[in-house]
């Protein structure tokens, strides 16, 4: 994760883009349910501590678990998949397709061996001898045939945090990946090295693409993440990614979420980390913000057309988690995770959009591409609309907050919303 830049380098992308054309892009033919692997996670101590949640998990993302380059093969000559086949195997079993992403050089690889990285000496430099990544590559590739669908490459280049190689070196990197992928494993895909963030970092991903990573990846992956702001401005974001993608000719392929998180309150007296105190300036959520926003970050990102939203993280140790950090015990984060795809199954999401000043409405569609229902909330504080416009009554009288009483049709004439989504049913015919 990285300190949200927000450049405006790349503030004109999306000018010229129409409410229409942005519609546009899932539209054509049937709604397509919300697919049970758009719902992912991240989770650190699998096995040491934290035990499967739950809740469903559709897919698994499988970084800051300590299965990198580095921990999988320690010496030249030495393997160790002890950890990663627990990671794979339990994934399977609980029917969740698995993500792994290929990063960090071990030292004995390392192009800079002595480099210090929060991560261990070397680790974010390329290797000095491509033919050790092709190696590591096949191994992992060889190991999983069948068992993990998609590969990322690298995660989050775009901050020295992460990487201190080249531009060229990457996409070199991805290039030998995918063709080694392909060789051993035709079914699985292969993931761009995901930036994280606006501005200069989707530079990063245009210059990736346009440097020739374009022709080595299957999906587009980047990290949407506004640690100061609500889920609502991951949309500009999102649409500034698509335009690139439309740039260099690959708007055709699917675009991930790979990670994004937020600043999830502990309340069981862990100590509050640096990392989001001052380090990379978060917001801190309190319980039913942090659900809330949840399950908007959700909706929204499956309405601009995401494929993959993978939450970070189950188990963080720094606060965004969706486990309290000592105790382990849930925040209301994860109960949202389950609510909102209770609300999203065999549905699709479409037409989010402000209907009044502070006021979001989504659109939920049957397989048949009829609305039957919708989303409504309230941006950033509680929000009434004491003059509820005449078409919107009849559509909205399926709402009913907790505890009130349901709104007979046409006379919904005043409507109180939370930032937690309401889900009002439209009237069956």
């Amino acid at each position: 994760m990285t300190q949200q830049d927000q450049s405006s380098r790349f503030s004109t992308i999306t000018r010229g883009l129409t409410a229409v054309a942005l519609a546009a892009l899932g539209a054509a033919g049937p709604a397509q349910a919300v697919p049970a692997d758009y719902f992912g996670l991240h989770i650190h101590y699998l096995g040491r501590g934290t035990a499967w949640p739950e809740v469903p998990v559709g897919s698994l993302r499988t970084w800051d678990a300590q299965l990198t380059w580095a921990e999988l093969q320690p010496q030249r000559d030495r393997f160790d998949f002890t950890r990663l086949d627990q990671y794979v195997q339990t994934a399977r079993q609980k029917g969740a397709t698995v993500l792994v992403p290929l990063a960090n050089t071990p030292a004995w690889a390392s192009s800079r061996p002595g480099e210090p990285s929060r991560y261990g000496p070397g680790r974010l430099a390329p290797p000095a001898d491509m033919q050790d990544w092709r190696r590591y590559v096949e191994a992992v590739v060889r190991r999983y045939r069948g068992q993990v669908q998609a590969y990322e490459i690298w995660n989050e280049p775009s901050d020295a945090g992460h990487y201190t190689g080249t531009l060229p070196e990457l996409v070199t990197m991805a290039c030998e990946a995918r063709r080694i992928i392909r060789e051993n494993d035709p079914a699985a895909r292969v993931v761009s090295p995901a930036s994280a963030g606006g501005g200069r970092h989707i530079a990063y991903l245009a210059s990736f693409l346009s440097a020739g990573g374009r022709d080595c990846i299957d999906i587009v992956g980047h990290h949407f993440y506004v640690p100061r702001q609500s889920p609502e401005a991951m949309v500009p974001l999102i649409r500034q990614v698509r335009e690139v993608m439309k740039q260099n000719g690959i708007d055709h392929l699917p675009l991930w979420n790979t990670e994004t998180g937020w600043w999830l309150e502990d309340t069981d007296g862990t100590a509050v980390s640096a990392m989001v105190q001052s380090g990379g300036g978060w917001q801190k959520l309190d319980g039913p913000t942090g659900a809330a926003w949840l399950m908007r970050a959700l909706v929204l990102g499956r309405a601009e057309g995401l494929g993959r939203f993978y939450w970070y993280s189950l188990d963080n140790p720094y606060g965004l988690g969706l486990l309290q950090a000592t105790s382990r015990t849930p925040k209301p984060a994860l109960a949202a995770l389950s609510q909102i795809q209770s609300w999203l199954d065999e549905r699709e999401v479409s037409n989010c959009r402000t209907v009044a000043s502070g006021v979001w409405s989504c659109e939920l569609l049957d397989a048949g591409r009829r609305a039957v229902a919708d989303l409504l909330w309230a941006e950033s504080a509680t929000a009434s609309m004491t003059a509820v416009p005449a078409d919107l009554r009849t559509r909205w009288a399926g709402c009913q907050p907790p505890g009130e009483s349901l709104v007979p049709a046409g006379r919904l004439s005043s409507l109180t919303l939370k930032p937690a989504p309401l889900l009002c049913p439209r009237a069956t015919r």
